[in-house]
């Protein structure tokens, strides 16, 4: 049966002892108020602690800077921990990271290197990237057109549960492009 209490008493058992993925764990407690009184400033205290070890700390670490979650709002330092992540193939720091360069945050804006690293995390499984990935081929947007694939990702995503994705391809299906053949 799921404790969230009895977990987090658990990883900081664990984390107080410098065991990083226990300390990442706690953190994403902390920040989300899972288990333990949602407290911001520790769990970036943490994030801190886990993110030499780790890419899911450095990958929390970021978005906290990027959104100003229990520190102070550091674009350039949010992309500076996404691309350590990213560079041990985290998803959700190659998408991430594909966002910053999408919209310019504390990078130079770059939509090329945005889709490259977009693809990258969807081939990581990451839903988001894969439901906007597809939605580019669907719609030949920063990429050649091709039905197939948008299909092939928005499936992909739909089987996670993202919603846009399972949108996307009923739109598709209704529409009589459903099928890999487009």
């Amino acid at each position: 049966q799921k404790d969230e209490r009895e977990a987090m008493r658990l990883y900081k058992l664990a984390a107080d002892q410098g065991h990083a993925k226990a300390q990442c764990e706690l953190g994403w407690g902390y920040q989300y108020g899972t288990g333990v009184r949602k407290d911001e400033r520790e769990a970036v205290r943490l994030y801190k602690l886990a993110a030499d070890q780790g890419a899911g700390a450095q990958c929390n670490l970021g978005v906290c800077y990027d959104n100003g979650t229990g520190v102070q709002k550091d674009e350039r330092e949010a992309v500076r921990l996404y691309k350590l992540a990213a560079d041990q193939g985290l998803g959700n720091a190659l998408y991430n990271l594909g966002w910053c360069y999408d919209r310019g945050t504390g990078v130079q804006k770059d939509e090329r290197e945005a889709v490259r690293l977009y693809k990258l995390a969807a081939d990581q499984g990451n839903a988001q990237a894969q439901a906007y990935v597809g939605c580019c081929y669907e719609r030949g947007i920063r990429v050649q057109k091709d039905d197939r694939e948008a299909v092939r990702l928005y499936k992909l995503a739909a089987k996670q549960g993202h919603a846009q994705a399972q949108y996307n391809l009923g739109v598709r299906y209704q529409n009589g492009g459903g099928s890999a053949e487009g």
